[in-house]
């Protein structure tokens, strides 16, 4: 058995999760474990994908939703077959860990390696973007946004904060809000269009995201569709007032917000629109995203 685990050594996360991660290996016995640190930013694509070619029997991502994002993309943009891809894991310490919130992934490193141990695992969904203009594809296990979202990603790729990630988060959506001037956005999909002003689109795998916003209360990992969330021409204050409700995975009744199915969607845009994925900018649309059912099997109880 051979284990990669792939850290994200942001604020030298190495020195304080490394220790415990390597006593607790040397302890189980479970075989070959090998530790790669991320230097930068994308360096776990490259990390991950090499080490998928490899051949590992696991991959785990150290970090949070952006480490995770790139080693799903570096396994999937690998050159071997499927049926070849090692199976995937999770050790929570982002800012947001918004997919681990809604797969109950902890980080516990006992946990962890029980699921290892008795190889205790799920097939779960993945999303799959097309940029029509770049023909680049991206991978997304949580959820992919349209809208304010991009605008938010992209600040923040720009910025820092010594108050900590969710303020920094919170800070720059406030800032967006007061600062963006909504799209006019065309989503279609096989049953259903929606077009009009955009604040934000939340193309959902997962349930949360933007450090625990609950965008998708009904998304689930492993039903084979997304769960599309619609915030048309909101105001800064109604976006406020339902934040509570958000946070709490109450769906948002008011005229301007919907909630969709779809297995598949076409994003288009007359203006200079952004998409991201798993907190990740990506690129602009026009651009397809369809579902890969089961495209992946992942570290998670039964439960799930």
């Amino acid at each position: 058995m051979k284990i990669v685990f792939v850290v994200n050594n942001k604020n030298n996360r190495l020195v304080k999760v490394l220790p415990g991660l390597e006593q607790y290996c040397h302890q189980t016995s479970l075989g070959s474990v090998e530790f790669l640190s991320t230097k930068r930013k994308k360096h776990a694509i490259e990390l991950a994908r090499k080490a998928t070619e490899n051949g590992c029997d696991y991959l785990i991502a150290v970090g949070g939703d952006g480490t995770l994002h790139e080693i799903i993309n570096g396994m999937m943009h690998s050159n071997i077959p499927a049926s070849k891809y090692p199976i995937i894991g999770l050790l929570p310490h982002g800012s947001a860990n918004d997919f681990a919130r809604t797969a109950g992934v902890t980080n516990s490193i006992e946990i962890l390696f029980e699921l290892i141990q008795t190889k205790t695992t799920q097939k779960i969904d993945l999303g799959k973007i097309i940029l029509h203009q770049t023909r680049e594809t991206r991978y997304f296990i949580n959820i992919a946004g349209v809208g304010l979202g991009p605008e938010v990603a992209l600040n923040m790729e720009r910025s820092s904060s010594i108050l900590g990630q969710g303020f920094n988060y919170f800070r720059h959506i406030i800032k967006g809000f007061l600062s963006y001037v909504k799209k006019e956005v065309s989503c279609t999909s096989s049953t259903w269009h929606w077009k009009g002003k955009l604040l934000q689109m939340a193309v959902a795998n997962g349930r949360y995201f933007g450090d625990a916003i609950c965008i998708a209360p009904d998304a689930k990992f492993n039903d084979g569709q997304f769960r599309v969330a619609i915030f048309g021409n909101l105001s800064i204050w109604d976006y406020l007032k339902n934040l509570g409700n958000l946070k709490k995975g109450v769906k948002i009744n008011h005229p301007e917000v919907s909630y969709h199915d779809a297995k598949k969607v076409l994003l288009e845009s007359n203006e200079s629109c952004g998409i991201e994925a798993d907190g990740e900018y990506v690129g602009l649309i026009p651009a397809t995203i369809g579902i890969l059912p089961r495209a992946i099997s992942f570290l998670l109880p039964p439960t799930s």
